[in-house]
């Protein structure tokens, strides 16, 4: 028989145990819903941005993340218009990355030689490992240039399929939906995807 102090002791420890695996297991669930928040309060004004911007030498625009299932949708409408139309510079990952080097050192390169990050979200994007790769390593690349990604939906992805970091940025970043055969909803699309270009299409423009 355990005496009553022994009893409280292990109901103590195994309470602390219990709470400390519970506010554990939350912030690793929603750690990037934590860093997201941490960095847009300690964001600054922009002024790093400018300067990057300014300083920086780029080899590309606009860095393009999607999986490899949704190469038909990029090369049939986003880089006509993105490249054909508003002259920008495209990093495909096919077409652009080195052959015979390590693909995380070109994940990297081009990432930080390119102006802006856009996504393609897609129910592939959620189940490719190396999607989910460049989507840590962009978010955070992003927040250390003060930066913002660009957010292109082309499937309705349902909440319960996404990724932690997937669900963060989408709560926390107005998104692109892409809408198949709707003549005015895709005159919409290109319009607001061209005004979350506006830094580089700006540019291109002068």
């Amino acid at each position: 028989m355990l005496s009553d102090t022994a009893l409280i002791m292990i109901t103590y420890t195994i309470t602390i145990v219990l709470v400390t695996l519970t506010i554990a297991s939350a912030v690793f669930r929603f750690r990037w819903h934590l860093r997201l928040l941490l960095y847009e309060v300690s964001r600054g004004r922009g002024d790093l941005r400018r300067q990057i911007l300014l300083n920086g030498t780029f080899t590309y625009d606009v860095f393009i993340s999607y999986d490899s299932e949704d190469t038909g949708w990029v090369r049939e409408h986003l880089t006509p218009e993105l490249e054909d139309r508003l002259g920008l510079r495209l990093c495909l990952h096919e077409r652009d990355f080195s052959p015979g080097r390590d693909i995380v050192d070109n994940i990297a390169t081009m990432v930080q030689t390119s102006k802006k990050v856009l996504m393609v979200f897609s129910n592939t994007f959620v189940a490719s490992h190396w999607c989910q790769f460049e989507l840590s390593f962009c978010l955070q690349h992003a927040m250390d240039t003060e930066d913002a990604l660009i957010i292109v939906c082309v499937d309705d992805v349902a909440s319960r399929d996404l990724t932690a970091a997937m669900m963060a940025v989408m709560k926390t970043t107005t998104y692109i939906h892409w809408v198949h055969g709707d003549g005015d909803m895709v005159r919409a699309f290109w319009g607001r995807l061209r005004a979350a270009l506006r830094e580089v299409y700006k540019e291109q423009s002068v």
